[in-house]
């Protein structure tokens, strides 16, 4: 287990531009009392790589993506759900190797998805486009790439077939060849809450509460940044017109939210799908 500093907290996250309001917020030291500092760490592999440190005690807080986090309560990680980060659904986009004989979403029965690790999002999520399609879930094979770059890799040796990953975050990797977007899967839940290990919540549930509202202040200030494309574009290294059509579609929480509804779909979902749900 790792060690907490008291006057320290670590979050953990996707390095995508949802989590912008998050390095506002520290960078900014818009810090509740009674904590020193705030450090982010990168977790490019996933929701499954977050919560395997929440467990592990390498981080105290993360935003989950809603079927992850769904996962790892249904198995009794000691996490403790805060509420919704946002409540827009994920959009994710289905991506192939840009000469594969793939074209159509419904060519894709029976193919082998590139998966970051199992119980990540793109492993949950290539399980709910299955039942959507009402393909047999069965007979959905997985390979572990483990992170984007893995994926790409996987695709153009033939590892795998396909690979399921937030639109925009894969813009530059298509614009350099890297993948070939056929379709979008939009999640039937919203997207991201935030998850604190158990322990340190039932510590110190007021500091985290208040540096939470303070990354909800920063999110508001953001969506009323006449400058907003510019900096997101900049710092995550994305097409300006990406950007702006990206904030169409996202909305994050103005206030504390519950996501009780969001848990009870995603888990409803993974029971379709035959995920095992006890430890």
């Amino acid at each position: 287990m790792g060690l907490a500093d008291p006057d320290k907290l670590r979050i953990g996250g996707v390095p995508e531009h949802f989590n912008y309001p998050w390095l506002l917020a520290i960078e900014s030291r818009r810090l509740p009392s009674g904590i020193a500092d705030v450090s982010w760490l990168d977790y490019p592999s996933g929701s499954g790589a977050m919560l395997q440190g929440l467990v592990d005690g390498e981080i105290d807080l993360a935003p989950l993506l809603t079927e992850g986090a769904a996962l790892g309560v249904a198995r009794g990680a000691p996490v403790q759900v805060i509420g919704l980060y946002t409540t827009s659904p994920l959009i994710w986009g289905v991506h192939v190797a840009p000469h594969s004989r793939f074209a159509t979403v419904a060519d894709l029965r029976g193919a082998r998805f590139a998966i970051s690790r199992h119980g990540s999002g793109s492993h949950l999520m290539s399980l709910a486009l299955a039942i959507d399609r009402d393909w047999p879930v069965g007979d959905v094979a997985f390979e572990i790439v483990g992170d984007m770059p893995g994926a790409a890799e996987a695709l153009r040796d033939g590892r795998a077939d396909v690979f399921l990953w937030e639109h925009f975050t894969t813009e530059p990797q298509i614009e350099a060849g890297a993948f070939r977007r056929i379709d979008d899967f939009v999640s039937p839940w919203p997207a991201w809450v935030l998850c604190a290990g158990k322990e340190i919540w039932q510590r110190r549930e007021r500091e985290l509460t208040e540096l939470f509202a303070s990354v909800i202040d920063s999110a508001a200030l953001l969506v009323r940044d006449p400058n907003r494309v510019v900096r997101i574009a900049a710092r995550y290294g994305l097409r300006e017109s990406a950007v702006s059509a990206w904030l169409k579609t996202t909305r994050w929480v103005t206030e504390p939210t519950s996501a009780d509804d969001a848990l009870t779909a995603a888990t409803s979902m993974l029971r379709k799908a035959g995920v095992r749900l006890t430890t």
